[in-house]
């Protein structure tokens, strides 16, 4: 460039220099001085790349308002408001749900869907993104945010299950949802209850019952507040202890006489919890146990200080604490593949079957109730994760039975069977399914008890057919399940792969692996990725851009639909 303006004659420059910027307000005109030019026609154009960059980058709309932003990003350029940037989103966001709905309706699989539901630090907002996962045509797992929506804080059941329905009809999937996860945070055993209740009751019949389960971080998150409810006055007196000692620099003084005394200087201080945050609770109860000491030597030294728990209620403490340690590890730990997940299911049933022999009543009485909300989650949630673990082919039944003989033990035989009938009943239903025949499973059953006199040859004839049909349908289970597993075959996405050169060799099984394979292990999915950070940085925006925004950073991020 230096050495092309050295080269560039004075009176092209000086030309050039002499343009005018002409302002007429109209997007036509041409602009050109110095050395830029700028088109004026391009103006809209360049207002959607502005849109688009807000949405992919997660910028808030505020940034185009900003002088020095515009200035750097064109020398001579058109500020650009707000609220066209806002109708840029929406429109481009538009564009890309057109999009994705035309290509969830060519998709030759169901879907999983997963609703969230969770609180503002405040309380004062809940936020509600569904997020639907499923395997495309070419054996890729995908997942995508169909809708981010913002619920008062004193929101109801009925109200989640109006968005829902919504959701689906906009999206044209009514049909295609078989399997639903929920989420609910913070934990509540009764409204997760209830949406099941209201969305099982007018789900359309997918080959067979709708699945709708609380997810199982969920799950994990009720049983750990059947622990906390056991220690409620206890953690009551924890906060009124750390509150206490923030309240004076009269009272920090002892407190730090008191962490010396007790060398615990090393130790990070106690800090409030958050209440919709369980795991906030958990990490300020664990933090208060490691200053049990200094707490206990600030009530000898100061007489106000009233509200420390006594000896017994900390030995309480300390016991559900140790109890509750084993959850807070699995959540840190959290399973993603299928056998993970099994051993973890395992491994807190080995917890409970070990706390309902504690030498404490309350532990006992706390591992009896999580054993029944346990119970009621793993009968509906084992049967679908449990086909999809069968359809990794590395592990099929294997994995089925060493996982119930550690949860069942002596009954584990019971439980295998009943599991290989309802395999065999899934399997059937999808056969039915993709040979298109007629007579249902029962009318078949009916046909096979008649007597010559009861139907015709032709009709019995026809009947039999099916019934051989069916059998030799039923070989294609039994084929797969006698296949040696397959080398070289990991956790990283190698099954679907597997899948994809195999499904034509089992096309009724290929079908169950795409539907039951999509199924996510963990449903910690929104919460735990940007979505949180999204909310918080669009907050305050109207809700239909905070949706656009979050939910079309999502879509562009996989423009390649078709």
């Amino acid at each position: 460039m230096h050495k092309h303006l050295k080269n560039c004659s004075p009176s092209r420059q000086d030309e050039a220099e002499q343009q005018i910027l002409v302002e007429t307000g109209e997007l036509s005109t041409s602009v050109i001085q110095g050395n830029f030019v700028i088109d004026q026609e391009r103006s809209r154009l360049d207002s959607l790349d502005i849109a688009t960059m807000m949405i992919k980058h997660g910028y808030p709309l505020t940034m185009v308002q900003h002088e020095f932003f515009v200035k750097n990003f064109r020398p001579v350029f058109k500020l650009y408001s707000k609220d066209l940037v806002e109708a840029d989103v929406l429109a481009i966001c538009r564009r890309e749900k057109e999009k994705l709905i035309n290509f969830f309706d060519k998709l030759s699989c169901l879907l999983s869907l997963t609703l969230e539901l969770w609180s503002s630090t405040d309380k004062m907002m809940t936020y509600c993104c569904f997020t639907v996962h499923f395997i495309d045509d070419g054996w890729q797992l995908k997942k995508k945010i169909l809708a981010f929506r913002n619920l008062r804080y004193n929101y109801d059941m009925g109200t989640v299950h109006e968005v829902f329905k919504s959701v689906l009809t906009e999206w044209s999937i009514n049909k295609n949802v078989r399997f639903i996860f929920l989420d609910i945070t913070p934990p509540n055993d009764h409204m997760i209850g209830e949406l099941r209740s209201k969305v099982s009751d007018q789900a359309p019949p997918i080959h067979g019952h709708l699945f709708c389960v609380p997810s199982y971080a969920h799950i994990l998150s009720l049983l750990v507040q059947d622990g906390f409810s056991e220690i409620r006055s206890v953690l009551y007196k924890i906060r009124e202890c750390i509150e206490y000692v923030k309240g004076s620099s009269l009272v920090r003084q002892r407190f730090q006489e008191a962490i010396n005394n007790g060398s615990l200087q090393d130790r990070e201080m106690p800090t409030l919890d958050v209440a919709a945050r369980w795991d906030t609770t958990f990490l300020m109860l664990e933090s208060s146990l490691e200053f049990r000491t200094a707490f206990n030597h600030l009530e000898q030294l100061d007489d106000d200080f009233k509200v420390n728990p006594s000896a017994e209620e900390w030995n309480k403490a300390t016991a559900v604490f140790e109890c509750l340690k084993e959850f807070y590890n699995s959540t840190c730990n959290f399973p993603i593949s299928r056998d993970d997940y099994f051993l973890s299911v395992r491994d807190v049933y080995k917890n409970l079957q070990g706390w309902k022999q504690s030498d404490y009543v309350y532990v006992r009485a706390m591992a009896n109730r999580m054993k029944g909300k346990f119970d009621e989650y793993w009968g509906e949630a084992s049967l679908a994760l449990g086909i999809s673990a069968v359809l990794d082919p590395s592990f099929k039944l294997d994995i089925i039975e060493y996982g119930y003989r550690q949860i069942y033990g002596s009954d584990a035989d019971l439980h295998l069977s009943r599991f290989r009938y309802d395999l065999t009943c899934a399997y059937h239903k999808y056969a039915k399914d993709i040979s298109n025949q007629g007579p249902s499973s029962s009318a078949m059953a009916d046909v096979g008890r008649c007597t010559s006199s009861d139907i015709s040859f032709k009709e019995w004839r026809k009947g039999k057919n099916e019934r051989n049909m069916v059998h030799s349908q039923w070989n294609e289970l039994d084929q797969y399940l006698q296949l040696p597993p397959p080398e070289n075959l990991d956790k990283d996405g190698n099954v679907l792969a597997w899948w994809q050169d195999n499904a034509r060799n089992f096309p009724i099984l290929g079908k169950m692996a795409r539907d039951f394979l999509a199924i996510p292990v963990s449903t910690v999915i929104s919460k735990s990725s940007e979505v949180m950070k999204m909310a918080s940085v669009h907050d305050g925006v109207p809700p239909e851009i905070a949706e656009a925004l979050i939910c079309g950073k999502d879509w562009l991020d996989s423009p390649n639909w078709k």
